[in-house]
């Protein structure tokens, strides 16, 4: 495999940790989704010989900055500013959850930037759920949220992949994916010789509690006119929400002008963790 190059990009108040595989091309962004980091998408590039590659680890997120606020809006700003700053263009940009959601915005406002969108289980919801959510979650705040509690004092990433492995969702994902995952989820504590999640869990928390101010997604579909190939797993049931069902809205595919939909019926939420492989086929399928 290709040797990747990991190289911080200044875009104002924050540097973004941005991972590149040289190659010819179209280039192609991988986003990642919330809580986890660009080295996820390892197992994905594998499957993309020779071809230009950039992933980045979203502000909060892996060795990028984590200062401002947890505003949707803000992080798809910093996307925008990214691929300005790095000039691409007929790019092919893959996101996955959040990634998914914060793609899709960028294309709508610099459509000239795009070839192609790959939306993996976006984070784009039902217009009934974004108002579910606005009420359920109004008044709360990130510390009030149970991500909020996770673990977050680690020995080391050895520590990290033998408690998940057997764990749902991760007891779902290729092996190799999860030691992905935990080789680069921790960094040094700043007050023992424990590590921590580089993704800080209040700023995670934070980050799901600010979906409820993202239904101006929906009003800015219409305005997606690059071709989408959208993978989407099952829906769950909403008494019973769970991050391994897709948030996805069931009806996006005919909302966006130009939206091809492969239905996943046998995966869950986590498409790139669990078949990295596929993943990478409907990339090169792209023409």
């Amino acid at each position: 495999m290709k040797i990747a190059k990991e190289f911080q990009l200044d875009i104002g108040d924050i540097e973004l940790c941005v991972i590149e595989w040289s190659g010819t091309g179209d280039p192609i962004l991988l986003l990642h989704a919330t809580g986890f980091h660009s080295r996820c998408w390892t197992q994905v590039v594998k499957h993309l010989p020779g071809r230009q590659v950039y992933a980045v680890d979203l502000r909060f997120h892996g060795a990028s900055g984590d200062s401002g606020d947890t505003d949707w809006g803000v992080m798809g700003k910093d996307i925008g500013l990214l691929i300005e700053k790095l000039n691409l263009n007929r790019l092919i940009g893959v996101g996955h959850s959040i990634g998914g959601h914060l793609i899709a915005r960028t294309a709508a406002q610099a459509p000239e930037r795009f070839k192609h969108l790959i939306l993996i289980d976006p984070v784009i919801m039902s217009p009934e759920r974004y108002t579910d959510f606005h009420l359920i979650s109004e008044g709360l705040s990130a510390k009030d949220h149970p991500v909020s509690r996770r673990k977050n004092q680690w020995r080391d990433a050895q520590e990290m992949y033998d408690r998940f492995k057997g764990r749902p969702p991760f007891d779902s994902w290729q092996p190799q994916v999860l030691r992905d995952y935990c080789d680069y989820a921790l960094r040094p504590a700043k007050k023992n010789a424990l590590k921590q999640l580089a993704c800080d869990p209040v700023n995670e928390a934070g980050i799901y509690l600010h979906q409820r101010g993202n239904d101006a997604a929906l009003q800015e579909l219409p305005n997606i006119h690059t071709p989408v190939t959208l993978l989407r797993a099952p829906p769950g049931d909403d008494a019973l929400p769970s991050l391994s069902h897709s948030p996805t809205w069931p009806q996006l595919a005919a909302a966006l002008p130009n939206c091809q939909e492969v239905y996943l019926s046998d995966m869950n939420h986590f498409i790139p963790m669990q078949n990295p492989e596929l993943v990478a086929h409907y990339i090169e399928a792209v023409k």
